[in-house]
């Protein structure tokens, strides 16, 4: 994995370079997840096609939220394919909605096992298991880089044959970010409300929790990739191929 540290996008690394269970590695400028790329500034953009071969986004984000905060792309081929289609407490960030930031173990094994949210996921793999040689880096993203991107992300570490220990230094990687936002929000929401219950509810949001990567993992369940999620093993093993020195 390679940290990314830009002005205008938070929550960025290329998972190029991360080690296999076999020995092998993933390639640089293929992979690249992050937070929204609503700021996403003339700079930052000319060294992510420079210096990572960027050229595609997938907004993981709900149609509101990509009407409220829409990307900043330029010349960059853009996709719209959302996980989650309306608003869900605690994952999405619409602004106008009353927010009860829940625990999320349980929305997370709705993640791998009901086929609103795997539909939504098959269509980003797909996506991404399609992309050829010729082409430069894809970045998925959705509004804090953690739960829709998380996710996605675990997945394509999984297809690409790393080890649960890697991919979940990986997941929890966006706490070293996310965290002191996080902790602001927690104390502006503490003095406003005088309440650490809440406080502490809205702080969850916007770290990764290693327990709901556990109740996913938990619940995939085993071949969730040919099972649950219908990739063709064919086409997972010619992605392996493309991507892995």
């Amino acid at each position: 994995m390679i940290e990314i540290t830009l002005d205008s996008i938070r929550n960025i690394r290329d998972l190029g370079d991360t080690i296999t269970r076999d020995g092998r590695k993933i390639r640089r400028n293929k992979f690249i997840r992050s937070a929204h790329l609503g700021r996403l500034n003339e700079e930052d953009l000319k060294y992510l096609k420079e210096n990572h071969d960027l050229d595609t986004i997938i907004d993981l984000r709900t149609y509101r939220e990509t009407s409220e905060v829409p990307d900043q792309y330029y010349d960059l081929k853009y996709l719209h394919l959302p996980i989650v289609k309306n608003f869900e407490d605690g994952i999405t960030h619409e602004k106008k909605e009353v927010r009860r930031f829940p625990d999320l173990t349980d929305t997370y094994i709705d993640l791998v096992c009901k086929e609103d949210y795997l539909s939504g996921f098959r269509d980003v793999l797909n996506t991404i298991l399609d992309r050829d040689e010729k082409q430069g880096a894809v970045l998925w993203h959705c509004s804090e880089g953690k739960d829709r991107c998380g996710m996605t992300s675990v997945m394509v570490e999984m297809l690409l044959g790393v080890d649960e220990k890697t991919i979940r230094e990986d997941y929890l990687f966006t706490n070293k970010t996310n965290k002191a936002k996080a902790e602001k929000i927690y104390r502006k929401v503490f003095e406003e409300t005088g309440s650490e219950e809440v406080a502490a509810s809205i702080y969850r949001a916007f770290i990764a929790d290693e327990k709901y990567l556990d109740a996913a993992l938990n619940n995939m369940g085993e071949n969730f990739f040919e099972k649950k999620l219908k990739l063709d093993p064919k086409k997972i093993e010619k992605f392996k191929e493309r991507n892995l020195i």
